[in-house]
């Protein structure tokens, strides 16, 4: 009810969302930017050796949505367009499977742009005039799955720079069902993200939307529905 009537007044929400960010934070180590991790992580709290595939890596630590279910135990699949994030990758996750290569709703070759400004990700999508034009492999995240022999995925996230949407597309949902799926997204008004076409692919696909956090979008599949009110509460 709270929540509710929160929602009605747009600049008190935000408020509210923030001081939810603020709270996670303190809660616990966390290494997303958000603490979003932190919520990612109480929602998988009974499962100690999971399977993640993180498409947009982009650095095992800084910024990492799987890095606590790796301390955990699990282990995962970590692919990024940088060399030199995939290189790190290699170096701290040595349990995983780090791959160099673009994901997207196609196989082929494709052109990325290499972002020369500090802390500044590469992407599929040119964004500013800092960026060197070069090519890279690009598959389907169906073909990567199918290549690696991967049948069971728990959590799925994502976040490209824009790319997102033709990731999301890529993937059969009738064979793989992941439990919780995120997304990135720049848009910071939440009914501005209800009509984005990456949101009405995973409500198609049966998946529930049930929290943003920063810039994260989350999803759960609607098998797992039961546990949306006590997700609220953390």
């Amino acid at each position: 009810m709270i929540k509710k009537k929160l929602i009605s007044n747009k600049f008190i929400y935000y408020i509210y969302k923030w001081l939810k960010i603020i709270r996670n934070k303190k809660s616990s180590h966390h290494f997303g930017e958000f603490g979003e991790d932190i919520f990612i992580n109480r929602f998988f709290k009974n499962i100690n050796h999971g399977f993640y595939v993180d498409v947009g890596c982009y650095h095992p630590h800084k910024g990492s949505l799987t890095n606590l279910l790796y301390k955990r135990g699990w282990s995962g699949m970590n692919i990024d367009i940088s060399k030199t994030s995939i290189d790190l990758f290699n170096l701290i996750r040595k349990k995983d499977i780090n791959l160099n290569c673009a994901i997207s709703n196609f196989i082929g070759e494709t052109n990325f742009y290499e972002n020369s400004l500090i802390n500044q990700q590469n992407s599929l999508i040119k964004n500013n005039n800092n960026q060197s034009e070069k090519k890279i492999s690009c598959f389907t995240l169906d073909k990567i799955l199918e290549k690696h022999k991967i049948n069971n995925l728990d959590y799925l996230n994502v976040d490209v720079e824009g790319n997102e949407l033709n990731v999301i597309k890529s993937i059969n949902f009738k064979k793989y069902k992941p439990l919780l799926i995120s997304i990135e997204s720049n848009d910071i008004i939440l009914e501005d993200y209800l009509k984005d076409d990456t949101f009405k692919h995973l409500v198609d696909n049966e998946y529930v939307f049930i929290n943003k956090i920063g810039v994260t979008n989350i999803f759960i599949h609607k098998t797992y529905k039961t546990k949306i009110s006590e997700l609220i509460s953390i």
